[in-house]
Parts: C-alpha cells; sequence; structure tokens
C-alpha cells in the first residue's frame, strides 16, 4: 500500500526538479508584454480611466502599471511602463483622468491588451519605440529596468 502512495509521490518530485531547475530558470527568458508588440496593429483610443493596477512586471524586479480605461470602443487595458520609471519621468495615471493612448492593440486571453508607446493627458510621454522597445530597456534585454 505504501508503495503505491510513495513511487507516484517520487516521480512527480523527480520531474518537478528535471521541469523546474535552477539552471533552467536562469536562462529561459520570460514572456514579456514588449515581445508581443505588433507595429501592424498601432491604434489610438481616447477614454476615461477607470483604475491603475500595478502588476509584476516582466523582470520581477518592479511593478508594471496598467490603466483600465472606457472607451468609445468598449473597455481596454492599457499596459503603460514599470511603476519606477513613470515616478522618474513624473508621469502619473489616475482614475477619471482622460487620455490619449497609442500602442500596439493585440488580445491576451480574448480581451484586448493595448501595450502603450505614447500617453498624452496633461503632457505626452513616449513610452516604446515604434518597434515596441521600451524607453526604459537597456542593452539588448528588454526585460531590464
Amino acid at each position: 500500500m505504501i508503495r503505491k502512495i510513495v513511487f507516484p509521490l517520487v516521480a512527480i518530485w523527480v520531474l518537478s526538479l528535471t521541469l523546474f531547475s535552477p539552471s533552467e530558470a536562469q536562462t529561459t527568458r520570460r514572456l514579456h508584454y514588449s515581445t508581443l508588440f505588433n507595429p501592424a496593429t498601432v491604434v489610438t483610443v481616447s477614454g476615461e480611466v477607470l483604475r491603475v493596477e500595478h502588476t509584476f512586471s516582466g523582470s520581477g524586479a518592479d511593478y508594471c502599471v496598467h490603466a483600465h480605461l472606457k472607451t468609445a470602443e468598449g473597455l481596454i487595458t492599457a499596459v503603460l511602463a514599470p511603476k519606477g520609471y513613470l515616478e522618474k519621468q513624473g508621469l502619473t495615471i489616475a482614475p477619471k483622468d482622460r487620455v490619449t493612448i497609442t500602442g500596439s492593440l493585440i488580445l491576451v486571453l480574448n480581451k484586448p491588451l493595448l501595450l502603450a508607446m505614447e500617453v498624452t493627458g496633461d503632457r505626452t510621454m513616449k513610452l516604446r519605440e515604434a518597434n515596441g522597445r521600451p524607453a526604459w530597456a537597456t542593452g539588448d534585454d528588454w526585460h531590464v529596468r
């Protein structure tokens, strides 16, 4: 009876070590929203900010700011930039702000997501280049703050 329980548990443990070994974690790049950027899907939307969220960024080193907008086309989430980057640039987004955002409109889990290139509210701020490269990126690694 114990063999029937122990063997599957040991097999699962060995498999998990193989799939999630530290060496693999260090060499595998995380999926970052910027890698999904598509210049062919660039649009401009205007709307009112309903709420602002901070989610873990691609590097996990900072929070990424997402703005949920109510637009004429419906509800949309805009992925802006790492919180620290926006703070350094002096850009704040708050509920009830009216903004215009240009970016790549993609679908993630069948929901529209706008990877922001430029945000205009009280002032205009460029967040990504035309190819999707974030303004805060350094070197060839787009995951670095």
